[in-house]
């Protein structure tokens, strides 16, 4: 399902959230009860097309580098709201956090090329009008919250599948 989708420009988001589903399905059998997950996509927000896989590498560092370290591990949460005339995705994991841990060479380089490449991403198909932030988790619970903002789209059109 993930090379599927690698070769289309857009799929609808509820698409993304569930292959995003399917990730964190294998990482909780790893984890265990380490990881808790919440998915939070509106039904408004469901059709809506987005570039497939651009929330799988957030996802993937929300993990890697932040609940997996973090001995009792955490929650991680995918969200998508509207906002005015943009989109915003986000991914949020109560886990290490940016700070809280010194970060070698090879662990700095991985997540900035995910982070990268998300980056690159958004600036091609949309220029300006998107970004991607990252920062330590606005509450108490700690972690990091990483987002992408993007301008909305029109929604596709539902599938005529049998």
């Amino acid at each position: 399902a993930t090379l599927n989708a690698s070769r289309t420009e857009a799929h609808p988001l509820a698409t993304e959230f569930e292959r995003i589903a399917d990730y964190l399905a294998l990482m909780g059998v790893r984890m265990g009860p380490r990881l808790q997950v919440r998915l939070d996509l509106p039904d408004d927000l469901r059709t809506v097309p987005v570039p497939p896989l651009l929330l799988q590498p957030l996802v993937e560092n929300a993990i890697k580098h932040g609940l997996e370290p973090h001995v009792q591990g955490g929650q991680i949460t995918v969200r998508a709201r509207r906002q005015g005339k943009d989109l915003i995705l986000s991914v949020r994991d109560t886990g290490q956090g940016l700070g809280d841990a010194p970060v070698d060479e090879a662990l700095a380089q991985a997540t900035q090329f995910g982070l990268s490449q998300v980056r690159q991403r958004l600036a091609t198909l949309y220029g300006q009008a998107a970004a991607l932030s990252l920062q330590g988790a606005p509450d108490e619970s700690g972690g990091t919250l990483a987002s992408v903002r993007m301008p909305m789209p029109m929604p596709l059109p539902p599938s005529k599948e049998p």
